[in-house]
């Protein structure tokens, strides 16, 4: 007995020494991770006894490698150590140090709300600033506008009343600056082919007329009915506006308004000689011949449609097919009005031509009017362009009233929606205000961009969590 039981002991008492002194190392290591305070020599002061059954357990169970707790202790803190350090090195990489915890990164997500909503309500602002800039530009511009078009207007019913004579010269130079000009914004907006619609083909044919060709009586009799009737009529068909300040608009306007005014002041209002000798196609016209106006007219129609179905609707189909370029009847067949409702009950392979076909006879019939009646008499000729003045400026109204007051309305919807977005990021900095003065300074507030580095503190948490659980089952047992 004696002979097998020094053995034992002798081996056993090393045993115990080891693990006593392997436990001191750990339990140092745990007083520097678990933060436990050191008395004056600098050992850590165990919250718990430092002889435990844990080191009876290390003892009897030395000899049994796949349950020897000691290499199970070193893995879970080698891997806690680790994490650690990968946190450190993220922490000084991103300038900040570890800290708050979940509480951090949750005023941390409503920083960054905040921010957000900051951010948006400031783009908001610029947005509108930009556009408050833009539109002092637009209203300097569309004063100016406004003022020439109310002018133009003014001199142009003085010039009617006192010189009519006037009339062909300030029509011809409004024409070189309008045609041109709505030639370059078409041009610019890919709307070219309503240049060769029948209402510029007409005010090309007025200045032919008036400078190249007084003596034709063609000529005037085509360009009178053509003012009188498509034209005048289009005011109406078009949706002409008096809006001063637009350009566009009075560019559509002119071309469809001022040559009704100036026929009627050669036929009614020029002096009877200075017309004649101007215009000597007036001498042998003392009256329209209703079917020789029909003729001229359907003649000189037939002409710019045969035109105008080679150069456009044959030649370039596939562009206004596609959509590349629009013309008069991928407009108007397309729309809610009643000429898309009646080309709507025609097949598709005769629906442009029966679009052919009702712009014939609607020409026709506006034309009749002229010939019959406003050639004849002065006073109906002068109602006539009193009724087409004041159609456009109730046009024009229309559009000031509807379409500004619905812009207008837009532009509130926008300030009231940035008004409820700031009421919203105050409240929220308010909140987050608030939690941070009832949390204190003991969490330091984590640099954005940091959240990896609250998920990595996380495995770390969860890496000592497990590694005290199991410490803990160890004592336990």
């Amino acid at each position: 007995m004696e002979v097998t039981e020094t053995p034992l002991l002798t081996r056993t008492n090393s045993m115990e020494s080891s693990t006593s002194a392997a436990d001191s190392l750990h339990s140092q290591r745990d007083a520097d991770l678990l933060g436990l305070p050191r008395d004056l020599d600098g050992a850590p002061i165990e919250p718990y006894p430092t002889t435990t059954l844990t080191d009876l357990v290390h003892t009897f169970f030395a000899n049994t490698p796949h349950l020897d707790m000691d290499i199970l202790d070193r893995k879970l803190r080698s891997a806690s150590d680790k994490v650690r350090q990968r946190v450190r090195r993220k922490g000084e990489k991103q300038g900040d140090g570890r800290g708050g915890g979940s509480k951090t990164a949750g005023r941390e997500r409503r920083r960054a709300e905040i921010r957000r909503l900051r951010e948006k309500v400031s783009k908001r602002i610029d947005s509108l600033s930009t556009q408050w800039d833009d539109a002092k530009n637009v209203r300097l511009r569309d004063k100016i506008c406004f003022m020439v078009g109310v002018m133009n207007l003014v001199v142009s019913s003085l010039i009617f009343a006192y010189k009519p004579a006037w009339m062909p010269l300030s029509y011809t130079i409004q024409t070189t600056y309008f045609l041109p000009l709505r030639v370059y914004s078409y041009t610019r907006k890919k709307w070219t082919y309503f240049l060769f619609d029948y209402c510029y083909f007409s005010n090309v044919l007025n200045l032919a007329y008036l400078w190249l060709f007084p003596q034709s009586q063609f000529l005037f009799t085509v360009a009178y009915c053509a003012a009188h009737g498509p034209l005048a009529f289009s005011i109406a068909t078009w949706r002409n506006s008096a809006v001063f300040h637009s350009l566009e608009k009075m560019c559509s306007l002119f071309i469809h308004l001022y040559p009704p005014i100036v026929f009627t002041a050669i036929r009614h209002f020029m002096d009877k000689k200075e017309r004649e000798s101007r215009f000597p196609a007036l001498r042998a016209l003392p009256s329209l011949d209703g079917w020789t106006a029909f003729t001229f007219n359907v003649s000189f129609y037939l002409f710019w449609q045969l035109c105008y179905f080679v150069l456009i609707t044959k030649r370039k189909a596939d562009k206004i097919a596609s959509g590349e370029r629009i013309n008069s009847y991928s407009t108007m067949a397309k729309g809610k009005g009643p000429v898309a409702n009646l080309l709507q009950k025609v097949s598709v392979n005769r629906r442009e031509f029966a679009f052919m076909l009702l712009q014939m006879a609607y020409t026709i019939i506006c034309t009749l009017p002229a010939p019959l009646l406003f050639y004849n008499s002065k006073r109906a000729s002068a109602v006539f362009i009193l009724f087409l003045i004041l159609l456009s400026v109730w046009n024009g109204a229309g559009y000031y009233v509807e379409v500004l007051f619905k812009k207008s309305a837009e532009l509130q919807r926008e300030l009231e929606a940035l008004k409820h977005e700031i009421e919203a990021a105050q409240t929220a900095a308010a909140s987050a205000s608030g939690e941070s003065e009832a949390g204190g300074t003991s969490h330091p507030p984590t640099a954005p961009g940091s959240e990896a580095g609250d998920d990595d503190e996380q495995d770390v948490e969860d890496v000592e969590t497990r590694h005290d659980g199991s410490m803990r089952k160890d004592k336990d047992a």
